[in-house]
C-alpha cells in the first residue's frame, strides 16, 4: 500500500510535467509550423506521448491489480481448484492433483530478510501455487504437507526451469536418416 501511495503521485507528477512541456512546445509558433511542414514529425511526437503514457501507467495498473487480487485454493482428493478474483474479473481453473510435480521448499532472501515458501509445483509455471509463507519452516512441516497432498518433495530448482520443454520432432520414416 505504501508503494501505491508513493507511486501514484509520482506518475501524475511526471505525466503532468510531460504534458506541460508538450503543450508549451506546441504553443510556440515555430514548432507548430515545423509540425505543419513535416507531418511525420507530428506522428513521431504523438507516438512518443502514447509510449510515455504506457510506460507511466502500466506499473500503476499492475500494482493496483496486485493489491486487489485474491486467490482461493481448494484441494480435495482428486483435484485442485483455484479461484482468482480481481477488480473486474473472476477466473476459476482446476487441475487434477496428479498433474502437480510435487512440493518445493523455497527459501527466498532479500534485503528485508529471508522467508520460507512452500510451493505446489505444476509443469506449467503459472499454475504453481504458493501454499505457505513463513519466516522459518522446518523439514517436518514440509514432509507433513507433502504427505497430506500425497506427493513428494522436489528441489526448488524445479521452479526455475525455463518454459515448457519442446516436443521432440519425429521425421517421417522415409526422411529419417536412422531408417535409411
Amino acid at each position: 500500500m505504501a508503494l501505491l501511495i508513493l507511486t501514484i503521485p509520482a506518475v501524475f507528477g511526471v505525466g503532468l510535467a510531460a504534458v506541460t512541456l508538450i503543450v508549451e512546445t506546441l504553443a510556440a509558433e515555430g514548432s507548430r509550423t515545423m509540425v505543419a511542414q513535416h507531418p511525420a514529425l507530428g506522428l513521431e511526437i504523438l507516438t512518443g506521448m502514447i509510449f510515455a503514457a504506457y510506460l507511466l501507467c502500466l506499473p500503476v495498473k499492475r500494482l493496483v491489480e496486485r493489491i486487489a487480487a485474491t486467490r482461493t485454493i481448494h484441494i480435495d482428493d482428486t483435484t485442485v481448484t483455484v479461484t482468482e478474483c480481481g477488480h473486474f474479473r473472476r477466473q476459476t481453473w482446476s487441475a487434477p492433483r496428479s498433474a502437480f510435480t510435487g512440493v518445493a521448499h523455497h527459501v527466498r532472501a532479500s534485503l528485508s530478510g529471508t522467508r520460507h515458501e512452500l510451493i505446489l509445483v505444476h509443469p506449467e509455471r503459472e499454475k504453481s501455487l504458493l501454499l505457505s509463507l513463513a519466516p522459518r519452516m522446518g523439514q517436518s512441516e514440509v514432509d507433513r504437507v507433502a504427505l497430506l497432498l500425497g506427493c513428494t518433495e522436489i528441489p526448488p530448482s524445479e521452479l526455475y526451469r525455463f518454459g515448457p520443454r519442446l516436443p521432440r520432432i519425429v521425421l517421417p520414416t522415409w526422411r529419417n536418416p536412422a531408417h535409411a
